[in-house]
């Protein structure tokens, strides 16, 4: 009878521990699978906020980029207008996206061939009431056009072609562009640099 009993405890043992090494295994996919999920939502999560973080702080040092070539443009300008005959070639620096500039002396009368070069430039200088330096709002224009206005001092424009009167038009190439400033004393001349 001990025999007996021994083989039936032994069996029943036997039994609980199949199932729990059933309910073991049930348990162990049901939290592999939980692991995963919890994996892939923190993945998602990163990548999402990563690329969020990464845009941003893109477009943050484009913001700065723009604003330092703003500022160098406008000090430059209006640093060489006193110094009569002064000449300076200098090259400006912008965030790749931009692929052109057009200076407008809007003191002028409006040229249409402008047009063909930078239509919001053209617009503008073609509604514009007065010729007017003061009412002017801005003469410096980007193509594509930029999230802020840019307003040099007085500018007297070299044409770079024939025929074309009162704007310069420029590619942006990589980023930079260079121009020659001359001071007239009451105004900076702006022309394509020698070659």
């Amino acid at each position: 009878m001990v025999e007996k009993d021994s083989y039936q405890q032994w069996g029943l043992l036997q039994s609980k521990m199949k199932h729990k090494c059933i309910f073991g295994k049930k348990g162990l996919g049901a939290g592999q699978v939980f692991v995963y999920i919890v994996a892939a939502l923190s993945f998602a999560l990163i990548m999402i906020f990563g690329y969020k973080i990464i845009n941003d702080f893109i477009h943050k040092g484009e913001d700065v980029q723009f604003l330092q070539f703003k500022t160098s443009l406008e000090t430059s300008i209006q640093k060489i207008y006193t110094e009569f005959g002064s000449v300076r070639e200098e090259t400006f620096y912008l965030p790749g996206r931009y692929t052109q500039i057009c200076f407008i002396d809007v003191t002028k009368p409006y040229d249409p061939d402008l047009c063909a070069y930078d239509t919001v430039a053209c617009n503008f200088w073609k509604t514009m009431d007065t010729s007017s330096y003061d009412l002017a709002a801005e003469n410096v224009f980007l193509t594509p056009a930029a999230a802020q206005q840019i307003k040099v001092f007085m500018i007297d424009v070299s044409p770079a072609h024939p025929g074309e009167e009162g704007f310069l038009c420029l590619p942006i190439s990589q980023g930079t562009f260079t121009i020659r400033l001359e001071g007239k004393g009451d105004r900076t001349r702006i022309a394509l640099p020698q070659s």
